[in-house]
């Protein structure tokens, strides 16, 4: 079963992962993944749960493109890029960057990776990937990924890879995925204001529906409780809801 079947499955995850993946196009670590072939969203959905962005693009053309305007922190380039052998696509992006490059080979005993290593790569992924193979590479090659994963707002810190809240680094129990996301809104934004839209699509993915108003101030009034001491989540007619220290 694939990450995106699985979504199908279990649509709850697959809603936090969503927001989370709007959080990462924010601030998270940016991934160019250069590959005619699929649609990305298995990836996406994987390494937005670890704090990267992935830009994904079928051409070397538009990898040029996206690799100038979004910065990566590491580029993957599939050996199926027409318009430009992988080599030489390898070799033009490292002649401009330092930038990490994953080089992508078919699965068999023919394939060889001396050229795409001698071109720049600095590490090599079977085909095909997954977001667990490509999150081991960058890893080893950039342990500073990490820090993208976290999100912080005075004593509060949230790992959005782990699902696990610290206070002053002490782990405190682990809330609900709702309270979760609501909490990774507030703190993201904090001390702004969040209108009551955008909280409404950290939890469940789309705009409010009737219903959600009630069931919204239940989330805030059990994570009011949660923070006591701590935070106190502050509303504000007609606009939506802040995060406030204590």
């Amino acid at each position: 079963m694939t990450m995106h079947e699985d979504a199908k499955v279990f649509p709850r995850h697959q809603r936090a992962l969503q927001s989370l993946d709007r959080w990462t196009q924010a601030s998270g670590a940016p991934l160019l993944v250069i590959d005619p072939i699929g649609d990305g969203e298995s990836l996406r959905v994987g390494m937005a749960s670890r704090g990267v962005h992935v830009t994904w693009v079928r051409s070397a053309l538009d990898g040029l493109v996206e690799f100038g305007r979004t910065n990566p922190r590491a580029v993957i380039v599939s050996p199926y890029v027409s318009d430009l052998p992988a080599v030489d696509l390898i070799a033009t992006v490292r002649r401009h960057s330092s930038v990490i490059v994953i080089a992508c080979l078919p699965y068999g005993p023919d394939a060889d990776a001396g050229p795409l290593v001698l071109a720049g790569a600095r590490a090599i992924v079977t085909l095909p990937y997954t977001s667990e193979s490509v999150w081991g590479l960058l890893h080893d090659l950039d342990p500073g990924l990490d820090e993208h994963a976290l999100t912080s707002y005075g004593p509060l810190e949230l790992d959005v890879a782990a699902y696990t809240v610290r206070v002053r680094g002490a782990r405190i129990p682990d809330p609900p995925p709702r309270e979760f996301e609501l909490l990774r809104a507030l703190v993201q934004r904090a001390p702004e204001i969040v209108s009551d839209e955008d909280l409404a699509v950290a939890l469940w993915g789309t705009h409010r529906r009737g219903g959600r108003d009630n069931t919204m101030s239940v989330h805030v009034r059990r994570l009011r409780t949660r923070l006591e001491g701590i935070a106190d989540i502050r509303r504000v007619r007609g606009r939506g809801y802040a995060l406030a220290l204590t």
